[in-house]
């Protein structure tokens, strides 16, 4: 197997320099940790063969589209701690991983939290969670996994996610993600549904600077066709949600 390809940051002026290029420098090591940390992540679970049964999803897609719109743009990533893995409800997996013990000596500590205790895996750069969608709402109980030995907190709107997937190298470890076009539609169901406004903004931006690169590849019919599978409520915020901050042209473009 090729080396993996590591999308590392070039810190070796900034950290020669004080003031706001010093705290630059300081955010970019920080990145790099979390690369190297998620891309061991990627690397274990796909040796364990759990990895192709799991699907990426969050701001760290970002960094794995990358690759998908190399040929047309730069996209601009902004992770944070969160790494959520999205899991098929019967996800057709026959063996038994444990996955917190997979983990365990990379630093991660088992946690925690909610009345009924959802599990997460922490570590001082990554916390990682897994999800399922939820299909039948009034119950806030996780989805247990015994497969993976964790368990999974259930959200609406996950089968998005689910509606297109597609496999894009992180580094040289394949990985599922959902395709842009649903990346990009679920973030702006959810949007509206954001009460942190910064989380807001994010995903506004993220959803937006990846219908643009989408436009620029040829393929916002994609988004176009898929937006056009949602129920009528679903479009009608998504095009709202767009119309509402200035992007009324693509919102027309997808109608």
């Amino acid at each position: 197997m090729r080396k993996p390809r590591r999308i590392g940051f070039n810190t070796g002026n900034c950290c020669r320099r004080s003031g706001s290029k010093s705290n630059s420098c300081e955010r970019l090591s920080v990145q790099n940790k979390q690369y190297d940390l998620c891309q061991n992540v990627l690397s274990r679970l796909h040796t364990a063969g759990v990895l192709r049964h799991l699907v990426l999803i969050g701001s760290w897609c970002l960094v794995v589209y990358r690759e998908y719109f190399r040929d047309v743009g730069v996209i601009h990533a902004v992770r944070t701690r969160d790494v959520d893995f999205l899991v098929p409800q019967t996800p057709k997996f026959h063996g038994k991983v444990d996955v917190p013990e997979l983990l365990n000596d990379l630093g991660f500590i088992t946690g925690f939290r909610g009345q009924h205790g959802v599990m997460m895996l922490e570590h001082p750069e990554v916390m990682i969670e897994f999800l399922v969608p939820e299909h039948s709402r009034g119950s806030d109980k996780p989805k247990d996994l015994p497969q993976f030995g964790v368990n999974a907190q259930a959200l609406r709107f996950m089968d998005i996610a689910l509606m297109m997937i597609i496999q894009l190298p992180f580094g040289a470890i394949p990985v599922n993600v959902p395709h842009p076009a649903a990346f990009a539609l679920h973030k702006l169901l959810i949007v509206p549904r954001r009460t942190n406004a910064e989380k807001k903004q994010k995903d506004l931006d993220s959803a937006v600077q990846v219908l643009k690169l989408l436009d620029k590849k040829g393929e916002l019919s994609i988004a176009q066709d898929l937006l056009a599978k949602f129920p009528k409520p679903w479009r009608k915020v998504i095009l709202k949600t767009l119309t509402d901050n200035r992007q009324g042209a693509i919102a027309e473009q997808l109608t």
